[in-house]
C-alpha cells in the first residue's frame, strides 16, 4: 500500500474477501478491487458503530467503494452495494463452497497486484452457487478450470495432449487429457464424464444450470478433479 503513488479519492468496483476488528473499534477490510487488487482498506470506529457500514463490510459483498488514498494507508468512507449473497448464507454447503474459494483467491493473489479477469469469475461462480438449481460440486469445478484459463494455465479437456485425437476414455492431470493409447498417470474419466467436465467448464451461465442437475458424473469424481485443479493453482502461483 505504501508504494501506492498518488493521493485522493478512488472508486472502484470489488468484493469484501475479509475483515478484522480491532479493541478500540476500528475494522480493517480486505477488498479486492479493480485495477487495484487485494488490498486492505481502514475504517475507523466502524466496529463500534462511530461509523455506520451496515452489513457493507461483510464478506461477499459486492459493489463500488469510496476509498481516500493517504501517504501511508487507504480508508474506506463508503460503499455502494451491488450485491451481497446473503442467500448462500441459508445453505451451510453452499456458503462453505464460497469461503473456500475466498481462502484460494486469499492464498494465490498478492496484494496491491491488480487481477481485473477474476472478478467476473468469481462473482458469476457466486451467481450460479446461490441458484439451487445448479450443482456447487460442478460449480467450483467450473470456478477453478475459469481462473486458470484467465490465467493461461487451464487443462485441455477436448483433445488427448500427447497425440491430439478425440478421446473415448481418457486420463485427467494437471496438465490435460491424455487418450487410452498415449496412457500416463491421471484420473481415469469415460468419455460421458469427460464431456460433462467441458460442458461444465465452458457452457453458458443460463446452460450450466439446466443442465447440471443432468450432468452424467458423480459428485466424488468432480471433487477430485476439482483439487486436482486447485493444487495447479497453487503450484503454479
Amino acid at each position: 500500500m505504501e508504494n501506492k503513488s498518488g493521493q485522493g479519492i478512488l472508486k472502484n468496483r470489488g468484493v469484501v474477501l475479509r475483515r478484522s476488528d480491532t479493541p478500540e473499534g476500528n475494522r480493517s477490510v480486505y477488498v479486492l478491487l479493480e485495477n487495484e487488487g487485494p488490498v486492505w482498506l481502514l475504517a475507523p470506529g466502524a466496529a463500534r458503530g462511530k461509523v455506520r457500514f451496515g452489513g457493507s463490510t461483510d464478506p461477499l459483498v459486492w459493489g463500488t467503494f469510496h476509498v481516500y488514498r493517504g501517504p501511508n494507508r487507504w480508508y474506506l468512507r463508503d460503499v455502494d452495494v451491488r450485491k451481497d449473497f446473503w442467500s448462500l448464507r441459508s445453505s451451510s454447503i453452499r456458503i462453505r463452497q464460497a469461503v473456500h474459494w475466498v481462502g484460494s483467491i486469499l492464498g494465490n493473489t498478492l496484494p496491491g497486484h491488480p487481477c481485473n479477469d477474476l472478478l467476473p469469475v468469481f462473482f458469476w461462480s457466486l451467481s450460479l452457487l446461490e441458484n439451487p438449481s445448479a450443482r456447487e460440486d460442478l460449480a467450483s469445478w467450473r470456478f477453478y478450470w475459469r481462473w486458470l484459463r484467465i490465467w493461461g494455465m487451464a487443462p485441455e479437456l477436448e483433445r488427448c495432449r500427447s497425440c491430439g485425437s478425440l478421446p473415448g476414455r481418457a486420463f485427467f492431470s494437471g496438465e490435460g487429457i491424455n487418450c487410452e493409447k498415449c496412457g500416463g498417470q491421471g484420473i481415469p474419466l469415460s468419455e460421458q464424464e469427460r464431456l460433462a467436465l467441458l460442458e461444465a467448464a465452458i457452457s453458458g451461465h443460463r446452460d450450466f444450470i439446466e443442465r447440471s442437475g443432468q450432468s452424467g458424473i458423480g459428485s466424488r469424481l468432480v471433487e477430485k478433479c476439482t483439487l486436482v485443479l486447485e493444487r495447479e493453482l497453487a503450484e503454479r502461483t
